[in-house]
């Protein structure tokens, strides 16, 4: 689909000034996660010599500890008051510019966007064409969370969630059926389990559950889909979200917990050989079952071990990302059968992007990344705005991660449904998995010694 230029001027072309941002109001509102506030930023402006609240928005956020503050609003008043409001760029210049929260930059320049469309009397996805030439619509392979688990869960399984995704080559209605019979089979085995009590929702919108094994999440799925005609490994794959820094520390290379050998026994006549592996050269150290910390080739040699046995096709953040030996090592191991995504991009590994600062400044990072080989992915703790779901149409994105499909979450996947019943079915952007081919690290050149 193509934006009509001509029909784009002439909205422009109607106004006799071009109107201009008013005022810049901000609202606390009650966080739908925590007792922590937000703040919904609404945009007020002079539109034919009369003020007119155009848009608001209430953005999500990554992290419990993101604060906004009410007098933020004030340096945001005083950096876009009179500024032309179907400038984008210009606005969010002004905005990078600004010292105000993260969150204040991102809800002020989402606002603004949503306005410049409303007046053009644009749709977001033409706005999106227009503003930030995402022309192109196709559809990435949804991801969707279904069971929470990690540090802040009970159990002693650290790694911090699982989600699902649907076999290669469906579309996206179709793909999502077999995701939502996953979900719903999956809430009714945990409130078996529960005696009948609803499971607990996560800010991802997925099941909380206790277990002290990463591969016990697996296993409650795969029982509660037993009775479907459904299966993993053939018509929906398990994707591993790690979270690798939540259970990460460091030691001095050589010390602490060592790679551990096994004890072979060499028959009834023969003494007991104990074979011990060579001391782990790294620092990082991963306990992803709590209490039990093991180097990186530990966790390497269990993750290989699960992609074996349990149909997984995707870890997310599976080291930390200054692990950089560790992300090598498993990507020699896995990379021909499983992506690795992360979300600090490292070697080896592709990335998963999210909304951050302005949306001028995020959109023109996402169009210099491997958009194919990309998850985009909503923020941790989101708050109610769609408009990323919009975006996952144009965005060129392999992958959209929205979270599960109970709560907040659920008005992101009613936007994409919307969308794709008016505009009818796209592309996929991608049809079949492309795997990274393992490209060993360069090894330095030894210089000659001289004669």
């Amino acid at each position: 689909a193509v934006v009509s230029t001509q029909s784009t001027g002439e909205e422009l072309d109607k106004f006799a000034t071009k109107p201009t941002i008013h005022v810049v109001s901000g609202y606390n509102v009650k966080s739908v996660h925590s007792d922590s506030d937000r703040i919904s930023v609404e945009v007020t402006c002079h539109v034919q010599n009369h003020k007119e609240v155009l848009e608001s928005a209430t953005i999500g956020h990554n992290s419990a500890d993101d604060k906004m503050d009410l007098d933020d609003m004030k340096a945001v008043n005083d950096a876009l008051q009179g500024v032309p409001i179907l400038g984008q760029e210009c606005v969010d210049e002004k905005l990078v510019s600004s010292e105000v929260s993260p969150s204040i930059k991102l809800s002020v320049s989402t606002a603004v966007f949503k306005s410049n469309s409303r007046l053009q009397k644009m749709s977001l996805l033409d706005a999106y064409g227009q503003q930030f030439n995402l022309i192109e619509r196709k559809m990435p392979v949804p991801i969707v969370s279904i069971m929470s688990s990690g540090k802040h869960a009970p159990g002693k399984n650290n790694i911090s969630s699982l989600a699902i995704m649907p076999k290669q080559g469906l579309s996206f209605e179709k793909g999502m059926e077999i995701m939502e019979s996953v979900y719903k089979a999956t809430e009714e085995y945990l409130k078996k389990k529960n005696h009948n009590n609803a499971p607990s929702l996560s800010p991802l919108g997925a099941f909380i559950v206790s277990c002290d094994r990463p591969e016990q999440m697996i296993e409650m799925i795969k029982e509660a889909v037993g009775e479907l005609e459904i299966h993993a490994g053939s018509d929906f794959f398990f994707v591993l979200d790690c979270l690798a820094s939540d259970f990460h520390s460091e030691v001095t290379p050589g010390q602490g917990s060592a790679k551990k050998g096994q004890a072979k026994s060499g028959g009834k006549k023969k003494k007991r050989v104990s074979v011990v592996m060579p001391q782990s050269t790294s620092r990082h150290r991963y306990d992803w079952i709590e209490g039990q910390i093991k180097p990186t080739e530990d966790l390497v040699d269990f993750l290989e071990g699960i992609v074996e046995s349990e149909s997984i096709l995707a870890f997310v953040d599976p080291l930390h990302p200054e692990d950089i030996e560790g992300y090598d090592l498993l990507a020699s191991k896995v990379s021909s059968k499983c992506l690795i995504f992360s979300r600090k991009l490292t070697p080896h590994t592709s990335p998963v992007f999210r909304l951050h600062t302005t949306l001028t400044t995020s959109l023109n990072q996402l169009q210099e990344l491997d958009r194919p080989s990309t998850i985009l992915e909503a923020a941790l703790f989101e708050e109610g705005e769609t408009m990323l779901a919009d975006l996952a149409l144009v965005s060129g994105c392999g992958y959209v991660m929205l979270g599960g499909l109970r709560g907040v979450r659920c008005g992101l996947y009613n936007r994409i449904n919307k969308l794709v019943q008016q505009h009818g079915p796209v592309q996929n952007v991608i049809e079949q998995w492309v795997f990274k081919e393992y490209v060993p690290p360069a090894t330095p050149a030894i210089p000659e010694a001289e004669s």
